[in-house]
């Protein structure tokens, strides 16, 4: 440490407390805060109260934003030209400020991506062609197959049972694959999607349960232009409303076999990376709500007056602002700690997303509370920014994972690690 010769404040950044902040990051996090008070969030302000359908209609301003979203020249297209190093550094300051604007068109962006970022990695000429300009969505949950889905080694299953098989079957042919059935309800961008990454149970020619008591699957894209393909209404939720939601069903839909990313052997190892990486950025989505609901507070406390002078000068809500920011360190240190270690040579692994993901989704939902409290009856409004924050952030508590259910599969792989001697003796 060094010596110090003179006292002043802390030089904190826009990621607190970041003490080797490069200048072309600075740079990122400038042009993403601009772009999140400027656009995101006006934009949020006029999707959120309207209806489910409003936000998908031809007219809605939902549109010009993802064409604007693609020009900041920040999509999974341009991630994956970034080495490891600056890409542990870059994901968590960059979910963070675009939910800082708002969660759900931050969400929207990326997921919009999936397919066209999956075909991209396979360097298949054939898949970028088809794929690589469409929006898209991510299948993975279906209406009977949740926490099983993210079971990805049957850790919950119960002796002598067997995984549920779910809505949605895909039956494995030589030169097509047929998907028959339907997802669940909360696909993220499935009412304004193009095609799909799919993760599902299948059928490969010997049925699809294991004996181990899991299920077969495959991972496949799937363009929604073929016969058979029907996508769902938007669903009405609490929150990330600017998020479209929707299921997507399928009538014997005929797939071309070269449209597999993932076989048999590779369908969990590609479950595993993929669920990996968005229970990460969940963790990231939900920083950057509790720094919206942090600023917000400070900012009211600065300005409201009770007891003749402003709510800060009260030493209760000094400490309450103090727990915050405290409180949004833990959120930052954890999703960064997970991006390190999952971009590292060790990773990546669920286990660390899990634990920030559990982590930052429920100190950021503390967080949001008090600053409402901090708000009183404004903000409890329903044009008060912090109500809808918190709403954004019910939705963090489930979206990647339920947390319950990613805390008993993080305690499984804890539990695993000990037994094989990696953990620490007492």
């Amino acid at each position: 440490m060094r010596s110090v010769g003179s006292v002043g404040g802390p030089r904190l950044e826009f990621g607190g407390l970041d003490a080797d902040v490069t200048d072309e990051e600075r740079q990122l996090q400038r042009r993403l805060r601009i772009f999140a008070l400027e656009v995101m969030r006006p934009l949020a302000d006029r999707l959120d109260p309207i209806s489910a359908a409003d936000v998908t209609a031809p007219s809605s301003p939902l549109w010009r934003y993802l064409d604007d979203f693609e020009r900041l020249g920040i999509g999974p297209s341009t991630l994956a030209t970034l080495g490891p190093d600056r890409l542990r550094r870059t994901l968590p300051l960059l979910f963070e400020e675009l939910a800082y604007g708002d969660a759900g068109l931050a969400v929207a962006a990326f997921t919009s991506k999936m397919p066209a970022s999956t075909a991209l990695a396979t360097g298949n000429a054939e898949l970028i062609e088809r794929f690589g300009n469409l929006r898209g969505c991510w299948i993975a949950i279906l209406a009977d197959r949740g926490s099983d889905a993210i079971d990805h080694e049957g850790f919950e299953l119960a002796v002598g049972s067997r995984q549920s098989e779910g809505s949605l079957l895909a039956v494995m042919g030589p030169t097509e694959v047929v998907l028959t059935g339907v997802s669940s309800d909360w696909i993220s961008c499935a009412p304004i999607a193009e095609c799909a990454l799919i993760h599902c149970p299948a059928d490969h020619g010997d049925g699809v349960g294991r004996p181990d008591g899991g299920v077969n699957g495959v991972a496949l894209l799937v363009p929604f232009d073929l016969p058979g393909v029907e996508r769902g209404p938007a669903v009405e939720k609490i929150g990330q409303r600017s998020l479209p939601t929707g299921h997507v069903r399928f009538d014997h839909v005929r797939v071309p076999r070269s449209y597999v990313v993932k076989g048999r052997e590779d369908f969990y190892a590609s479950m595993f990376a993929t669920h990996t990486s968005g229970a990460m950025n969940v963790a990231a989505v939900a920083t950057g709500i509790a720094r919206a609901a942090f600023d917000r507070a400070f900012g009211y406390a600065r300005e409201r007056e009770q007891g003749g002078v402003p709510l800060i000068r009260h030493q209760l809500v000094r400490w309450r602002l103090w727990e915050m920011w405290r409180k949004l360190e833990i959120c930052r240190a954890a999703v960064r700690r997970a991006a390190a270690y999952n971009l590292s040579a060790q990773g990546p692994h669920i286990l660390s997303s899990i634990a920030a993901k559990t982590t930052a989704t429920q100190t950021a939902h503390e967080i949001v509370l008090d600053a409402q409290q901090i708000f009183g009856a404004k903000g409890l409004a329903r044009d008060a920014i912090v109500e809808r924050l918190l709403r954004d952030l019910d939705v963090c508590l489930i979206q990647g994972g339920e947390n319950h259910a990613l805390g008993l599969q993080g305690a499984n792989w804890l539990l695993q690690s000990y037994e094989v001697g990696l953990g620490l003796g007492a």
